[in-house]
């Protein structure tokens, strides 16, 4: 037999990466493989003593048939530095063994691993080998199969791996058409769909979420063993893409695994009994998303400079330095989302990107039936900056109900000639301008969502807003700075979303409340639901300024 090489990537973890090996080094087979050590790059100079530590560590082990060290001239980052290296390896050898720096084995892990991979190596149906494996409840079968594939100490062939697609977005796409997003996600139990929109929204960069859904989508199984032959101890919150998860950290079982042929199909009896595992758990790991997504996304703005930021510019000079909303690349990519949320092919639609999800803005909800309700139920609204009716699609489930819908959309003139090309239709209508749907239509309700900051001039807007004297406003997602002053910005996005950049204001709330409160009532005042603080080009403020999106639902004054 000859034994598969070990590739082994490394960054920064000293410790971990010494347990790592130790561990490794215990391996009846660890004499007679050959391993291949990635060091990363560190990000940035601050980081580069550590990254140090690791690379004249691994300089000085032993205990491998042969030991070749690459060590990285640039941060490659987890994902690439995972995809490349495995992509190098097995293109040289045809099958690989991969471990990461926080993957303590067990004495009998790379026996196990070969064996497999000799016994299997023929089998199409068969993708990867794993060696971890969650601690449920009731025993397990010796080894079984599981469809898909997985990260935590892992085997494969070059047939296996050449399946691997970097393209999340073509996979989360296959998977909204093929309805298996609620098996993919072990019947509702793990949210892995989640983790795979996060990651085609640029909120994380996971390779291992692709290497699942390319298997999946490709029906191909992996193997197991029954009892785990792998310890993550990254699940103590220093690793890249893990936060706490302690109770996924047992030591790696010490018996050898029995390893012959059986039967390649799922093993139904071991997917259920992981479902009960993840089950009691599924607010956690949701929690643990969540916290991750936000780490990584304070972590991407620093590293990538998108996000706000302050400017000394006027208005003017920022909208010449900045890429603007108009370009046709981000109307086609808006276009090509929204048609699949209105054809049925995807659920929800955000700034281009789709969602398996809605993401309800309850409190606009809320204020547009209230208006409903007022008027027997009906429901006549000017949507402005609404885009390509991403609000009215968000919304129609309630909508559906009212006895009369009406919605009208405001916007830049290439979305409004889509908009009647692609999506008009009784309902739904475009305008270039608010005069030119009141010539034709008397709404009682104006929406303002997420548009406001991006005028030039929003008090002479409002001004003019409150002259046509709707009977309700709705005004969500408005850029209110903390520190209670008006702040231009330039907002650079994120191009996982599009490639755009423009002026944004970060108003004073008060001063629009002031404004807004001569003709209107508040009915209620609201954070939207994006909720979080952001934050604006902190470093470079004095008083690192925080902002949040506010909203209110205001009626016009009895005697106006």
């Amino acid at each position: 037999m000859t034994y598969a090489p070990i590739a082994l990537f490394v960054y920064n973890r000293l410790n971990h990466t010494k347990q790592t090996i130790a561990a490794l080094q215990q391996n009846s087979l660890s004499a007679q493989s050959e391993i291949f050590i990635f060091c990363d790059d560190a990000k940035n100079n601050a980081g580069k003593t550590a990254v140090q530590a690791v690379r004249d560590y691994i300089k000085t082990i032993s205990g491998f048939k042969k030991i070749t060290i690459i060590e990285r001239e640039k941060n490659f980052g987890l994902a690439q530095s995972i995809i490349s290296g495995i992509s190098e390896i097995i293109e040289k050898f045809g099958h690989i063994i991969v471990l990461e720096d926080d993957m303590i084995t067990s004495p009998h892990f790379l026996e196990f691993m070969n064996e497999a991979l000799e016994l299997y190596k023929n089998e199409e149906k068969i993708i990867s080998i794993h060696g971890y494996i969650y601690p449920t409840k009731k025993p397990l079968p010796e080894t079984f199969f599981l469809r898909g594939a997985d990260c935590w100490g892992f085997a494969t062939w070059k047939h296996g791996w050449s399946l691997f697609e970097k393209n999340g977005s073509k996979l989360l796409t296959e998977l909204r058409q093929k309805n298996l997003t609620k098996k993919f996600d072990f019947d509702g139990a793990y949210p892995y769909t989640r983790m795979l929109e996060d990651q085609v929204a640029g909120y994380n960069n996971s390779w291992a979420i692709r290497w699942y859904a390319s298997a999946f989508l490709a029906e191909k199984l992996t193997l197991y063993p029954g009892k785990s032959l792998i310890q993550n101890i990254g699940t103590d919150g220093s690793g890249t893409h893990c936060a706490n998860m302690s109770e996924f950290n047992l030591p790696p079982s010490r018996e050898k695994i029995t390893l012959k042929k059986t039967s390649i199909a799922e093993s139904l009896k071991a997917r259920e009994e992981i479902k009960k595992f993840f089950k009691p758990r599924k607010n956690l790991f949701k929690k643990i998303a969540h916290k991750i997504q936000k780490k990584l996304i304070k972590h991407q703005k620093k590293k990538e400079k998108y996000g706000w930021f302050s400017t000394n510019l006027s208005w003017p000079e920022a909208k010449k330095i900045t890429a603007g909303y108009d370009d046709a690349k981000i109307l086609e990519k808006c276009r090509h989302a929204l048609l699949k949320v209105k054809n049925g092919e995807a659920v929800f639609e955000r700034d281009s990107v789709i969602f398996d999800k809605i993401e309800y803005s309850w409190s606009s909800l809320c204020g547009l039936l209230l208006v409903a309700a007022k008027n027997g139920g009906k429901l006549d609204v000017i949507d402005f900056g609404g885009s390509l009716g991403s609000s009215f699609f968000q919304n129609r489930k309630f909508l559906s109900q009212l006895n009369y819908v009406r919605w009208n959309i405001v916007e830049q003139e290439n979305f409004v000639d889509c908009g009647k090309k692609y999506f008009a239709d009784e309902q739904l209508k475009f305008y270039h301008t608010i005069e030119d749907c009141l010539r034709e239509n008397k709404p009682t309700v104006l929406l303002l969502s997420n548009a406001l900051q991006y005028l030039e001039k929003p008090y002479e807007f409002l001004e003019k807003l409150i002259s046509y004297k709707f009977d309700y406003l709705i005004f969500d997602l408005i850029a209110c700075n903390k520190d209670n002053y008006d702040l231009l910005t330039i907002q650079k996005v994120w191009p996982e979303v599009y490639e755009a950049s423009y002026p944004c204001w970060f108003f004073d709330k008060r001063k629009i409340f002031e404004k807004l409160q001569k003709n209107y009532d508040i009915i209620e005042e609201f954070l939207s639901h994006f909720g979080q603080e952001i934050e604006i080009d902190e470093m470079n403020l004095k008083t690192g300024s925080r902002a949040k999106y506010c909203g209110a639902i205001l009626k016009l004054k009895n005697n106006i």
